[in-house]
C-alpha cells in the first residue's frame, strides 16, 4: 500500500460518501459502486468478467442500498455492513482508492 492509498477521512451521507486520501486526493463515491466490487468470498467470483459485473449491478440496484454502518479494520482497510446483503468482505485502503479512481467522482 502506497502511502497515497492510506484513508484519513470518511465523510457519509444517506447514498455516498466521500473517501479522502493522504495525498490529498478526494472522491465521491456511490455506495453502490463500493458494494459491487467487494472482495469477499462470495462476491469476488461475480466481477470475473464484465457481463457478470453488469449483472450484479443490476441485481444490487434493484435492492434499497441504505446507507452502512462502517467499521475500521486494523490500520489498512473498513468493513461496510450492508442491511441487504454480504458484510464479510474487507475493503483494504488501497483497494477503496482503486475503486475511487475508476468509479468515482474526484474533488477538487
Amino acid at each position: 500500500m502506497g502511502e497515497g492509498d492510506i484513508l484519513t477521512d470518511l465523510e457519509r451521507s444517506d447514498e455516498d460518501c466521500i473517501l479522502r486520501f493522504a495525498d490529498g486526493a478526494s472522491y465521491k463515491l456511490s455506495y453502490l459502486s463500493i458494494r459491487s466490487r467487494c472482495q469477499c468470498a462470495k462476491c469476488k467470483p461475480r466481477q470475473e468478467n464484465e457481463q457478470r459485473i453488469i449483472e450484479l449491478e443490476e441485481e444490487l440496484s434493484r435492492l434499497m442500498l441504505e446507507k452502512p454502518q462502517v467499521e475500521l479494520v486494523g490500520r489498512y482497510g473498513i468493513r461496510f455492513e450492508w442491511p441487504t446483503g454480504c458484510s464479510s468482505g474487507i475493503h483494504s485502503f488501497s483497494h477503496l482508492r482503486k475503486v475511487s479512481e475508476e468509479l468515482g467522482k474526484q474533488l477538487d
